[in-house]
């Protein structure tokens, strides 16, 4: 029996494995779905996938294939026409369960998984990864951390494969045409761009030089479910699925229905399509942001250089293309906000005076106007800031560097609250000169940290008085040699928070707080 283990990865020759399951009875009881085996069928759903699947270059030859299988009607779905395709093709499948630990009965569908690998003949791998812990140490929701755990499960899984095999291959996962309305419309709602909108792409290219792809986007959830009904196949189903836990769950569950009732019966399909459109034209202008940055920039090493006419006279929707292109082409271009986009735009205007610039450390990119020419450069860790510029780092949930002041990790305490929530810690708020907890929900403008501007000011008490920076910092005795230098966390021209020192009282928490902010240097 062939085992593979890899923090907390264990992939197990499944023909002996089953054995052991049937002689336990176990199997039995799972083998009653399944008693139609794989036959060829005539269902329609079988040529419309694998049309698709030739449509978008999908079907490989030969190699590897590790598919996600929750033991939901859609992987269950994928993982069945996938053994029908590995009876055409010398295909290697593997199916990868990833319990998330954060359900009852999520050790009940593991087992299903289990035993419908057996059932097909398809080596399985079961990932048990504690999500919510996961979630709460990187600051996000359970959600984006059962898709971070899951990915990096098929990653590594697909590794495994490659190093014993000696083939390259793909992970197959199962998203269908509504997951692909719904998740349009939630990047609309969040003000999402163009790529965004582009929604699940049928296949995405990794930087290891795999793929993911996703055979069951031209499939509704409902002709699934009735193929598998067809062909005498079960599956579980998630009972969180039903309910409004997930804002994706408030989509289906309530936005599409009343859509689909009120205004078209059929919404996902027109969204679904909508979301196709919307891919092809990001991949359209993608092409003309190269050709147009191919006619105003060059390129070295760790850099590249606009030539600030020849810019100017592209489109202005090329413009901000360009921008977020070459922080990509520098490696960075992750948490890349509108905000940070029209800050370096500005270097490019006219007026700009040669020797400003911009520099955004958590991307670990320097940006500066060099008379007429627009300098984009790797930052280098060890570079500081240097006194007098008037740099600015945009707040980032997450982790990042700011050179002159070091190692920022910054979370989200909670979400929307009741007043009164906060009363245990609102009596006993840490004394902390390099941790502040700040009310999230009274900051403006985009939170940056930067040197200190003409103007800057902090509230200094409840009754909301003001105070200049400027002698704020004499009164603390500052260095008159530091305080150009200084870093400070500000809110426009309100200094939110003098690191080292005090905060602007008018970010402080209270019973009415709904969001803290923790803000700490490391």
């Amino acid at each position: 029996m062939s085992i593979w283990k890899k923090e907390g990865i264990l992939i197990e020759k499944t023909l002996r494995l089953g054995r052991r399951l049937r002689d336990n009875g176990k199997a039995a009881a799972s083998a009653a779905p399944f008693e139609k085996g794989i036959g060829y069928g005539t269902g329609m759903i079988t040529e419309k996938v694998l049309g698709y699947m030739e449509e978008h270059g999908m079907l490989p030859a030969s190699g590897n294939i590790v598919v996600g299988v929750s033991g939901g009607a859609d992987s269950v779905c994928l993982l069945y026409l996938l053994t029908k395709l590995r009876r055409e093709r010398p295909l290697r499948l593997l199916a990868v369960h990833v319990n998330h630990g954060l359900r009852p009965e999520a050790g009940k569908d593991a087992a299903f998984v289990q035993d419908l690998c057996y059932c097909w003949e398809v080596p399985f791998c079961l990932v048990q990864e504690d999500v919510g812990a996961f979630a709460k140490d990187r600051g996000v929701s359970c959600e984006e951390a059962g898709r971070l755990v899951r990915y990096r499960a098929f990653g590594e899984a697909l590794e495994r494969l490659k190093e014993e095999t000696g083939e390259g291959g793909c992970i197959a996962v199962a998203h269908n045409s509504d997951d692909r309305a719904e998740t349009l419309l939630f990047h609309m709602l969040r003000g999402s761009g163009l790529t965004g909108m582009g929604s699940i792409r049928p296949v995405r290219e990794n930087r290891d030089g795999s793929r993911i792809i996703r055979p069951l986007l031209s499939c509704t959830r409902a002709e699934i479910e009735a193929y598998l009904q067809g062909e005498g196949i079960g599956f579980c189903t998630d009972a969180t699925n039903g309910q409004d836990v997930y804002t994706r769950n408030k989509i289906r569950n309530r936005v599409f229905p009343y859509v689909e009732r009120e205004i078209s019966g059929r919404a996902r399909e027109h969204l679904s399509r909508e979301a196709d459109l919307l891919a092809k034209t990001a991949d359209f202008i993608e092409e003309q942001t190269k050709s147009a940055i191919y006619r105003c920039c060059v390129q070295g090493q760790g850099r590249l250089e606009f030539d600030t006419a020849a810019f100017g006279q592209e489109n202005p929707y090329l413009q901000d293309q360009m921008i977020l292109f070459a922080f990509h082409m520098l490696g960075s271009g992750r948490n890349l906000s509108s905000a940070h986009v029209a800050e370096v735009g500005k270097l490019f205007l006219p007026a700009c005076v040669s020797g400003r610039r911009v520099r955004l450390p958590f991307l670990q990119v320097d940006v500066r106007r060099e008379f007429g020419r627009v300098v984009f450069s790797v930052l280098k860790a060890e570079d500081s800031v240097a006194a007098g510029e008037n740099t600015g780092t945009f707040l980032e949930i997450g982790s990042f560097f700011v050179p002159g002041l070091g190692q920022i990790r910054t979370k989200l305490l909670a979400g929307p609250k009741k007043e009164g929530d906060f009363s245990a810690f609102l009596k006993n708020i840490p004394e902390n000169k390099y941790t502040k907890w700040l009310d999230y929900d009274k900051i403006v403008g985009s939170a940056i940290f930067r040197t200190r501007c003409t103007g800057d000011y902090l509230t200094i008490n409840a009754a909301m008085d003001k105070k200049s920076l400027k002698r704020y910092m004499v009164e603390e005795k500052i260095p008159a040699v530091e305080r150009d230098g200084k870093i400070v966390l500000a809110d426009g021209a309100h200094v939110m928070w003098v690191p080292g020192h005090r905060i602007s009282a008018a970010y402080k928490i209270s019973a009415q707080t709904a969001s803290i902010l923790e803000v700490q240097v490391v």
